[in-house]
């Protein structure tokens, strides 16, 4: 089984969640890869059985560049192979979901949601640009390997049982 975990990340944090996921992914046993969206071959994507994106949520939304990503991926023959969406996002209550964004695209291009998105929460000290402080909330990289772990099991789970 062949994983791809696409991130955008414009701090840093996105990245950091997408290596642990990726991270945890591995650990399951899958073979997995990491990669920005500019490093990713469309025509690649046919070759995984399973399509990570992740972004930090701005503008209450996904970032612009997944957002032109996914816009490229009609077509390319998804429908059918499993997704898994996940975001970085302040702990507000209106800030907004990447991962929502993100899942509802998986869904339209026909890709199967192996489990519910996820968010890593990050923070910003008072009084700060918020923009530029943030950083992850203390054991989010660890929680995100340990989903990613359990995104990997669910996956050789699933090939498991399609096979028998």
């Amino acid at each position: 089984m062949r994983a791809l975990v696409i991130f955008d990340s414009r701090y840093g944090n996105t990245e950091k969640i997408a290596r642990s996921l990726g991270a945890g992914i591995a650990e399951a046993g899958v073979e997995m890869e990491c990669l920005n969206p500019r490093d990713v071959r469309i025509e690649s994507l046919t070759e995984c059985d399973l399509v990570c994106i992740g972004a930090p949520t701005e503008g209450f939304s996904a970032s612009k560049s997944i957002k032109d990503f996914i816009a490229k991926l009609d077509g390319p023959g998804l429908a059918g192979k499993w997704g898994f969406a996940f975001d970085t996002k302040l702990d507000w209550r209106i800030s907004g979901s990447a991962a929502k964004f993100i899942e509802k695209e998986l869904k339209r291009l026909g890709l199967r949601i192996l489990a519910p998105r996820e968010s890593a929460i990050v923070s910003s000290p008072a009084g700060k640009d918020r923009a530029i402080a943030t950083k992850l909330k203390e054991g989010e990289e660890l929680r995100f390997q340990q989903v990613g772990k359990m995104v990997g099991n669910s996956l050789l789970a699933n090939a498991r049982t399609v096979a028998a």
